[in-house]
C-alpha cells in the first residue's frame, strides 16, 4: 500500500468516525428533546388531571354544606362532573366516635367548647362522664389554659393549667402538668395533665388559651360525644387521579367574651 493510498483511507476513516459521533450527537439530543416532552406532556397531563380531582372534591364539600344547611345526609354522590368517575367518587359525613379529640390551633385568649352531652339533647341520662386528660402546648412559647366546667345544674367549676406559672393562683386552682413530649393525635404535645380530671353532670368544658397559641388534646376514658360533623369528599378522575378533603366543622362555639375571668 503506498503512502497517498494509506493517508486517504486514514482521512476516510476519520470523516466516517466525525459523521458516527455526530449522527450520535444528533440522535441523543433528537431523543432527549423527545423525552423531555413527553415527560412534559405527562406531567402536564397529571397536573390536570391532579387539579382537576380537588376541584371535584371541594365542590362536593360546598355541595354537603349545602345539603347540610337545607336538611341532613349521610352520603351523596358527585355527578354532572366532567371527567370524574361518579361510581369512585362520594361524600359522606363521618359520625364516629372516639376517646381521643384534638382541636385546632387555638390562638391566644380564643376558647374552645367542648361538648360532653349529646349536642341539641342536654337530658341528664345523655350527660358524658368519666375521666379525661388533656395535652396542650404544641408551639415554641409556653400557654396557660383555663377551664370552665358547666355542670348539669349550670353552676360553674374552674381550674387553670400554668406549667410556667404565669398566672397568680390565690384560690388555689392549679392543675398539676407532666412536661414531654407526649405524642398525641399525630402531634407532638410539650405538657399533660399528671392527673386525669373526673367528669360527672357536666355539660360542657370550655377551655381557654392564655398566653400563647396551642392545639388542646382531650383523651377519655370512654367514647366522647360527637363534637361536630367530619365531611370527607373524594373525588377520582377517568385517568385515576384521587383526590381526598376532609373538612370538620364543629358544633357552636360559645365566643370568648363569656365566662372570662382575670386572675
Amino acid at each position: 500500500m503506498t503512502g497517498d493510498s494509506y493517508n486517504s483511507n486514514m482521512k476516510k476513516g476519520q470523516v466516517l468516525l466525525i459523521v458516527v459521533m455526530l449522527l450520535a450527537t444528533v440522535l441523543t439530543v433528537a431523543l432527549t428533546a423527545t423525552y423531555q416532552s413527553v415527560t412534559e406532556t405527562q406531567l402536564s397531563k397529571l397536573e390536570e388531571e391532579n387539579q382537576k380531582a380537588l376541584a371535584a372534591a371541594e365542590a362536593g364539600i360546598e355541595k354537603a354544606l349545602q345539603s347540610k344547611q337545607e336538611g341532613s345526609f349521610t352520603s351523596l354522590g358527585l355527578s354532572n362532573l366532567s371527567g370524574i368517575d361518579t361510581s369512585q367518587s362520594s361524600v359522606e359525613i363521618s359520625d364516629q366516635r372516639s376517646t381521643t379529640f384534638v382541636t385546632p390551633l387555638l390562638q391566644k385568649d380564643e376558647q374552645y367548647t367542648f361538648y360532653l352531652a349529646d349536642y341539641l339533647n342536654f337530658n341528664f341520662d345523655s350527660y358524658w362522664d368519666g375521666q379525661i386528660n388533656i395535652y396542650f402546648n404544641t408551639e415554641s412559647a409556653c400557654p396557660s389554659l383555663e377551664l370552665t366546667q358547666i355542670k348539669n345544674d349550670n353552676s360553674l367549676v374552674r381550674n387553670i393549667v400554668d406549667p410556667c406559672g404565669q398566672i397568680t393562683d390565690p384560690n388555689n386552682l392549679r392543675l398539676e402538668t407532666t412536661p414531654g413530649p407526649h405524642s398525641f393525635g399525630g402531634f407532638n404535645f410539650n405538657y399533660k395533665l399528671s392527673s386525669n380530671l373526673f367528669i360527672s353532670n357536666t355539660k360542657l368544658l370550655i377551655v381557654r388559651v392564655l398566653f400563647a397559641p396551642t392545639r388542646i388534646g382531650f383523651q377519655g376514658t370512654k367514647n366522647f360525644p360527637l363534637q361536630g360533623s367530619t365531611i370527607i369528599s373524594t373525588a377520582k378522575t377517568q385517568a385515576g387521579v384521587e383526590k381526598k378533603v376532609q373538612l370538620f366543622q364543629s358544633y357552636p362555639q360559645i365566643p370568648s367574651e363569656f365566662f372570662v375571668t382575670s386572675f
